[in-house]
């Protein structure tokens, strides 16, 4: 370095000096921007992922590598386990084992640091029809289809976050009809993976698309994808639960400022959810790392038209808010007109509606619970009841049984005695029969006996009578002799 010093002048030594100056300024300047885009994606509405790092580029070599699902640890879901639990002591670590798929409220997720930009297939405005066709571009510049990407992301977990737009179809067939049949095709794409679908989550029905989508509509659709994922044996989380105000819409802490979208605050309580409310059986080990990457409007995709209800009118506030800026142009000049004074009297008062909200909640779910208590213990009850009556009648029937049994018996020893009776009868009748015959002949022989001794009585009366007759013949023959004699 000395001998190179030397033999350089004092001009080419100054001009070193400010490259390496500039360079310097200059890497000071690129870290000192990227570190406020960072703390404005994921800064002022309490986000408390873990960003790590930015890159702009379109490749990801140092992208957290999301878990391959295995065979066997794929579950089906049962009437107890459709809807997800709250699981106490959950760990961030189950995201790393997640992936995503859904729209520009995704896409927020992504884009407020909470989901990983490779672990989300998700596009502003794109509806659940045109889902399997479409061709996505994340953050990182990365094309994918919802083919290429299941067949590199078959992740333990897949959650569909679909459903919000295109709401409003005239027809509620066709609606269902191309649901089922996404569910269908991400079930055959990665048959490892256990399926989530997410409940659509609340609008406010005031804001700037309550004519493309409406909480009325939301709730019957709701109540689709439960019964669906019920049909399927795969699961169901309800976001809406933990989104929606005890007024039917989105809290106001978690409206984005467009009544369809969702600030930071409401990203986070979406994160916390999923974590807390995890699929049975899959690991929540390890440390999750959001890798963030700026997004680029210029390479964001958009899907316009009357499925997504977004217009070019709308469209720059949208990106804003998909870039996590802080919310949308009538919001910023709303805001611009309140006073110090008015914003913090505005806090309060929503800081005071969210804990009455907050109570009203665990009112609601302590008396949901005992409630369930009670619907238990009369369910108890009633099996209880219905097992004694069963005992019942089965001993009742036993009885019964026992009773024509007994019965039988008794009719077949009665006929039993009764043949018995006749076979006796019929015996004597015979019996006497036989007499009566016997005493009729020995009448008979009786009668023939006397008959003869009756003819021999008059034979021999006969005989001595015709003895008689010759003796008299005789005797007077004798006498007529002797008379004349001389």
């Amino acid at each position: 370095m000395k001998k190179i010093f030397k033999e350089l002048g004092t001009r080419e030594i100054i001009i070193i000096s400010s490259v390496i100056f500039a360079v310097t300024f200059a890497i000071i300047l690129f870290m000192a921007i990227k570190k406020g885009a960072m703390d404005r994606a994921g800064g002022e509405d309490g986000s408390d992922s873990q960003v790590v790092s930015e890159e702009t580029a379109a490749g990801d070599e140092d992208m957290p590598v999301i878990e391959t699902a295995t065979e066997g640890m794929k579950a089906e879901s049962t009437p107890d386990t459709t809807v997800l639990a709250k699981k106490e002591g959950a760990k961030d670590g189950y995201l790393n084992r997640c992936v995503f798929l859904g729209d520009s409220r995704t896409v927020a997720m992504v884009n407020y640091g909470f989901f990983n930009d490779d672990a989300a297939l998700a596009q502003i405005g794109i509806s659940h029809p045109a889902f399997a066709s479409n061709k996505f571009i994340n953050n990182a510049g990365k094309e994918y289809t919802l083919k290429t990407y299941l067949s590199s992301h078959q992740a333990p977990v897949i959650y569909i976050l679909l459903g919000v737009n295109g709401i409003n179809d005239p027809s509620e067939s066709h609606y269902q009809k191309t649901f089922i049949s996404l569910i269908d095709s991400v079930i055959e794409m990665a048959p490892n993976s256990n399926v989530v679908l997410v409940a659509i989550g609340p609008v406010d029905d005031n804001g700037i698309y309550k004519n493309s989508v409406q909480n009325a509509w939301i709730d019957k659709y709701n109540n689709f994808l439960l019964e669906t994922a019920k049909e399927k044996h795969i699961f169901y989380l309800d976001i809406a639960e933990i989104l929606k105000g005890s007024d039917g819409q989105v809290k106001s802490e978690y409206n984005g400022g467009d009544g369809l979208h969702y600030s930071g605050k409401g990203c986070e309580a979406i994160f916390r959810y999923i974590v807390e409310h995890p699929v049975p059986g899959i690991s929540d080990d390890g440390k999750y790392v959001v890798k963030y990457i700026k997004p680029d409007p210029n390479r964001m995709k958009v899907t316009m038209g009357e499925d997504s209800g977004i217009d070019e009118e709308k469209l720059k506030d949208l990106m804003d808010m998909m870039m996590g800026n802080e919310t949308v142009s009538e919001a910023d000049t709303l805001n611009s007109e309140e006073t110090e004074e008015e914003l913090r009297l505005k806090e309060e008062e929503e800081r005071l509606k969210a804990e009455e909200e907050e109570k009203l909640k665990e009112e609601e779910e302590k008396k949901k619970k005992e409630e369930e208590e009670k619907k238990k213990k009369e369910e108890e009850e009633r099996k209880k009841k219905e097992e004694e009556e069963r005992k019942k009648k089965e001993e009742e029937e036993k009885l019964k049984e026992e009773e024509e049994e007994k019965k039988a018996e008794e009719e077949e020893q009665k006929k039993k005695e009764e043949e018995e009776k006749k076979k006796k009868e019929e015996e004597e009748r015979k019996k006497k029969e036989e007499e009566e015959k016997k005493k009729a002949e020995e009448e008979s022989q009786k009668e023939e006996e006397e008959s003869g001794k009756e003819e021999e009585s008059e034979q021999k009366e006969d005989e001595g009578n015709s003895e008689g007759t010759e003796k008299e013949e005789s005797s007077s023959q004798s006498e007529g002799e002797t008379g004349n004699e001389p």
